[in-house]
């Protein structure tokens, strides 16, 4: 017999019994709409925040410091030698001309750290919680503007703000904001010196809505001002005092790894904007597999659903099967026709579970774009990659053929004169 016989034959056989096929294919639809539309939802999930660490992190960038940067852990008191502790030093300029004496090294900046206590608007006594920024020309224009123009890096008194600050001052959208006057207030990083200074902006631009939602952009130049007045020390972030962490830009991004490993030999700390992402995959790969193994025990219970099926099918065409071998039929023509239809249980309620994921899928992206992630016109809740699709049909047949080995071998063990004279 051909195999696209069998393979109509399978098909055909399975809708004898409709009821107890459909509720049988039911249970592996449940199974496969989950790992689709768990999977969807964390590739989704995924996209947004790699996209968003895309806003603000250029992939031509290269963090540097002078020791390692390291995360205390859970593991107790571990003993170590003087020797083992990094003691913080700052860079100095030599430091710094090595480094831009590197063939692949564009250009090195201070990395800022920005101080503010809050901002508010002029002619509005309200104060507002921010996250002040700075960068160079390259970094800053990652970011996306729904409105107003960027600064140099060399300007003065200018700044873009977060789209939610529009709704905090009471403008009425993007347009309006521009040329309003805000105002960040800097404190001193000695907390018993209360003295503070206010620094005075033009709105230049408005950020379209990102996951940091009280950013505050400032050229350079205010930004080393903020930050001298909290620390108090005028020399900060000069030749003098370049500071503990530098931001390298590499030519390009495929010279990362080599302009980073060039650092590292001169004694230097390095992280890449890879080496962070790579580390934002690996937790969602770990949250993704632990979710969708809740999904795979739905298959798994299918796949004893789908043993019972076949064994009562067995049961109700013991008489067939005898007919089958008294005219010649071999033990492998019996146990391929049972293990195909199997398989094709699996492949029946795993094609219909994919596309009901991502109808779900699509419902919640409707949804949420209308509602509570209105916000983020771009973020899409579930995304199916293509793979997907390939990977649970043939896993949901996978599980459900080897479900059907044991029935298959059963029906093929059957004796012709014993299975003719089943009643």
């Amino acid at each position: 017999m051909r195999l696209v016989d069998q393979l109509s034959m399978a098909f055909s056989n399975l809708w004898r019994r409709k009821l107890r096929t459909s509720l049988t294919i039911l249970a592996v639809v449940i199974g496969a709409t989950l790992v689709t539309l768990i999977v969807s939802l964390s590739n989704g999930l995924e996209r947004f925040i790699v996209d968003q660490f895309g806003l603000f992190v250029s992939q031509e960038s290269i963090i540097v410091s002078t020791v390692e940067v390291g995360f205390g852990g859970g593991d107790g008191p571990q003993e170590i030698s003087v020797t083992e502790v990094d003691i913080p030093v700052p860079f100095t300029s030599q430091d710094i001309e090595k480094i831009e004496a590197l063939s692949g090294v564009e250009r090195v900046d201070f990395a800022i750290n920005v101080p503010a206590l809050f901002i508010s608007a002029e002619g509005d006594d309200r104060q507002f919680s921010i996250f002040a920024d700075t960068g160079p020309d390259y970094g800053i224009r990652l970011r996306q503007l729904v409105a107003g123009s960027y600064f140099t890096e060399t300007d003065s008194g200018q700044c873009l703000i977060a789209f939610d600050y529009l709704e905090a001052f009471g403008w009425p959208d993007a347009a309006s904001a521009l040329g309003q006057q805000v105002s960040i207030t800097v404190g001193k990083l000695n907390p018993f010196d209360t003295d503070t200074r206010v620094f005075s902006f033009t709105v230049a631009g408005v950020m379209q809505n990102t996951l940091n939602a009280t950013e505050v952009l400032v050229p350079m130049a205010d930004a080393v001002e903020m930050a001298r007045f909290y620390q108090d020390n005028p020399l900060l972030y000069s030749e003098a005092q370049p500071g503990f962490l530098l931001t390298v830009k590499a030519f390009d991004e495929t010279s990362v790894d080599v302009v980073a490993g060039e650092i590292e030999a001169l004694g230097f700390s390095t992280i890449t904007a890879a080496e962070i992402l790579d580390e934002i995959n690996s937790v969602f790969g770990v949250i993704g597999i632990g979710l969708t193994s809740f999904a795979i025990i739905a298959l798994l219970v299918a796949a004893i659903g789908i043993v019972n099926t076949l064994l009562m099918t067995i049961y109700e065409r013991t008489r067939e099967i005898g007919v089958m071998k008294a005219v010649g039929a071999t033990r492998g023509a019996v146990r391929l026709m049972f293990t195909m239809e199997g398989a094709a249980l699996g492949f029946l309620g795993g094609a219909i579970g994919v596309a009901t994921g991502w109808f779900l899928g699509l419902v919640l992206n409707i949804v949420g774009s209308r509602t509570f992630l209105s916000d983020f016109p771009n973020f899409q809740m579930a995304v199916l990659p293509p793979w997907l699709i390939f990977a649970v049909v043939g896993l949901t047949t996978a599980i459900s053929l080897v479900a059907a080995l044991y029935p298959a071998n059963r029906a093929a063990q059957l004796h012709p004169v014993e299975a003719l004279r089943y009643e």
